[in-house]
């Protein structure tokens, strides 16, 4: 039987690490996350809410600051100050860093999809999430999943019908695959950030642009200065990627990042839902023949173009090659290719 005093001295110390584990189980985790829309848009209020989610999921122990683009960096450099820890995380970034990694610039695989379903296959089913994660680990970076945007479609001064209808159209676009690709089909590319888009657009600087959605566009106001669109669009099958810096993220426990991870997918659906209700809503305020819609012929000869880019991309680098790779054999099994 043991005395007093150590009966007394076991109270206390069992109590103490009691405290104090249930302190560090309780630590409050505060997270600046830079978005790639602006406040006003249906995308970022759609981020904002996320960010509510998880503060009510996790009883207020993960508050993330929902910050629009460029309040802390530019779109390009937001990786970069993910893995410097001027951010704790990211939204739709990947696009910017194929000069990097080149395994980044196949995070739409462009012109591949025609389907926000069959992209989200790809990441659940086809190994996506895994191949993301090794590019984001060269930032340092946790990839948490996709949030599904919908069909780009293309503004443009005159109606594109076809590939040969590119041939010489002045046109913004990304650099990488994207540049690469609207070069073969004969377009005169510019690369530009977006913030110079409508400017250009207006002044003539360019005719067409690679951007967003139908609603995202007719929402920037390019439909007043860029009359016609191709919808549904046909080259990219726009999503934005959710990256946490990776000791952010281990700092979480079991728990919170099961409740994250449930809220990113409840956040993907939910921007792809409210997308695609945008889309038809600036369908319907439309001139139906300002709309053009291709068919599988032509999505079928611009798949086959883009082909040849991915390939060459593939060469790049090892992650290059297994992400192209990855999405070549998912669009075979969907008959795409």
């Amino acid at each position: 039987m043991i005395g007093f005093k150590r009966a007394a001295w076991l109270v206390v110390t069992v109590a103490a690490v009691v405290f104090f584990s249930g302190t560090a189980s309780a630590q409050q985790h505060k997270w600046k996350v830079q978005g790639l829309y602006g406040s006003n848009t249906v995308i970022h209020k759609e981020f904002e809410k996320f960010a509510q989610r998880v503060q009510e999921a996790t009883r207020n122990m993960v508050q993330i600051e929902a910050l629009p683009v460029g309040t802390i960096v530019s779109a390009a450099e937001a990786a970069d100050a993910v893995r410097s820890g001027l951010l704790d995380g990211a939204v739709g970034t990947m696009a910017y860093q194929g000069g990097k990694e080149p395994a980044a610039a196949f995070w739409d695989m462009t012109a591949g999809y025609d389907n926000p379903l069959h992209l989200i296959m790809w990441y659940r089913q086809g190994g996506g999430s895994e191949v993301m994660n090794k590019i984001a680990a060269k930032w340092d970076a946790v990839f948490l999943g996709p949030v599904i945007l919908g069909l780009e479609s293309i503004p443009s001064k005159k109606p594109i019908r076809s590939i040969a209808d590119f041939k010489g159209v002045k046109m913004r676009a990304p650099d990488g695959i994207p540049a690469e690709i609207f070069n073969k089909l004969g377009a005169s590319v510019s690369v530009m950030p977006g913030t110079e888009v409508y400017t250009a657009l207006d002044t003539g600087k360019i005719e067409a642009t690679d951007w967003g959605t139908l609603s995202v566009n007719d929402e920037a106001g390019y439909n007043r200065i860029a009359p016609y669109a191709i919808y549904p669009g046909i080259h990219s099958m726009n999503s934005v990627d959710f990256l946490i810096r990776k000791s952010r993220w281990t700092a979480l426990s079991n728990e919170q990042r099961a409740a994250i991870t449930a809220a990113v997918e409840e956040w993907s659906l939910a921007t792809w839902m409210s997308q695609e209700l945008e889309d038809r809503k600036a369908f319907a305020k439309r001139n139906p023949e300002t709309l053009v819609t291709w068919g599988e012929k032509e999505k079928g000869e611009l798949r086959t173009i883009a082909r040849g880019v991915w390939e060459t991309w593939s060469t790049k680098s090892p992650l290059a090659k297994e992400i192209y790779d990855s999405q070549v054999a998912f669009l075979k099994s969907l008959g795409k290719l």
